[in-house]
This record gives structure tokens, sequence and C-alpha cells, in this order.
């Protein structure tokens, strides 16, 4: 056993939740409001923060059109897209087991803060959490790594000794900028190219443990990749 637990940042989701039907939804919605017409499929919008795909989805668009779609997207989002969504198989039972032993548990998401909390409250996981970082309209950047860095910084926690666990290659390059080693949750929404570059791969929530167990953050190599079975 590690004589100090390691702090564990989760991605929300497509790592603790299954949000993708609430998020396709309104995505839908309001590109048919909107009268845009995208022909390719919608699942690589689940991850990164809204202002970088409404540059995607509107690349010759004025940015008051962009935001239009974004608050229009929002507040679908608001109204039912949120509760569109259900925690994945094993992720409570994990969280409760890893914050009994001792972990620190935070959260680091692209999904703006308090989509967060009302989602995490929903599901009753707030508690087991130390703190719960999201997006917020008033930052200058909404990188994922400058939010990671936030968290870092605030929480006074150590990249060394900690760990970032998520599904998509946002949090993978997130982690790796900030000098944390990063843990794919390979139940999520992540292809196997994104989730090869992170430092490791746990096939189920069940395996996250026994990964974190096994490595010494301190002598990690990026880019270097095992799977758990």
């Amino acid at each position: 056993m590690l004589n100090q637990f390691p702090a564990l940042i989760f991605d929300l989701d497509g790592t603790l939740t299954d949000s993708k039907p609430g998020i396709l939804g309104c995505l839908r919605n309001a590109l048919d409001a909107h009268s845009v017409d995208y022909p390719g499929p919608l699942d690589h919008f689940v991850g990164p923060p809204v202002e970088e795909w409404t540059a995607e989805l509107l690349p010759e668009a004025s940015q008051e059109e962009r935001d239009a779609l974004a608050r229009d997207y929002r507040g679908c989002y608001d109204r039912i897209g949120w509760k569109n969504n259900s925690v994945f198989g094993g992720v409570r039972e994990m969280l409760v087991q890893l914050r009994q032993e001792g972990f620190p548990l935070y959260v680091c998401t692209s999904k703006q803060q308090h989509f967060a909390v009302r989602i995490l409250d929903l599901f009753e996981l707030t508690p087991l959490f130390t703190a719960i970082y999201g997006d917020r309209a008033e930052f200058l950047s909404h990188s994922k790594v400058d939010l990671l860095g936030k968290l870092l910084e605030e929480c006074s926690l150590d990249g060394d000794s900690a760990w970032m666990i998520g599904d998509r290659i946002y949090d993978i390059e997130a982690a790796h900028a900030n000098g944390l080693r990063c843990l794919a949750a390979g139940w999520g929404y992540g292809p196997a190219e994104e989730c090869a570059l992170a430092d490791a791969i746990a096939s189920t929530p069940a395996d996250v443990r026994a990964q974190v167990l096994a490595g010494n953050p301190g002598d990690a190599v990026h880019g270097r990749t095992r799977r758990l079975r």
C-alpha cells in the first residue's frame, strides 16, 4: 500500500456518467433551430468545451451566431438534457471504496460548474468529492489544461502525486500539460487511439484502484501504456 494516497481527479462526461443521450439530443435540437446541417456523427462533440465545438460547427459564422447556438444548446440542456443521464455501472462502488480508503477525490470537467454540481447532486455523488471544478462563463480561458491547472493550484495538489482519470484526449492533454499521469477510462467515449496516449488504461471502474496502487506516479513515463484486465 502507498504511504500517502495520491489525489484522483475525475472527468465527468464519459467517465462518471453516461451523459451522451442528453448532450446529443440538445445539440441536435440546437442545430435544427439554427438550420445547421452537419453531415457527420456528433459523438466527438461530447467532451470538449461548448465554445470549441461551436467554432467547428460554424466555421464561417460570426461570434454572435456561435454564441446564439451555444445559448440554445445550454437552454435545452438546462431544461431537460442534464437529466437524460446515468451513472456508469461500477462507478459509485469505485468512488465509495476509494474515498473510504483515504484517496482524495476531485472532479475536473469542461461542463459548466453549475451543471456539474447539479448532476452530481442528482446522483448523490457530491459528498464523495473534496472539490468540483467546472467551466464558468466568466473564465477568460475555457481550456481544460487551464482548468486543471487552476484546480491543482487552488487545492495545493502536487502533480507528481496525482492522477487525472478521463476518457478523452482533452483529459490526457490536460494531465500531461500539468505534469500528471493520466489513466484512460476505457469504458467511456474515447476511441482506442485516444486512450492509447494515456499512461495506462483501465477497462472498467473496478480496475482504477488496482492501476493507481500498482504504479508510482513520481516515476511515471508519459506515453507508456498498460491495459488492466
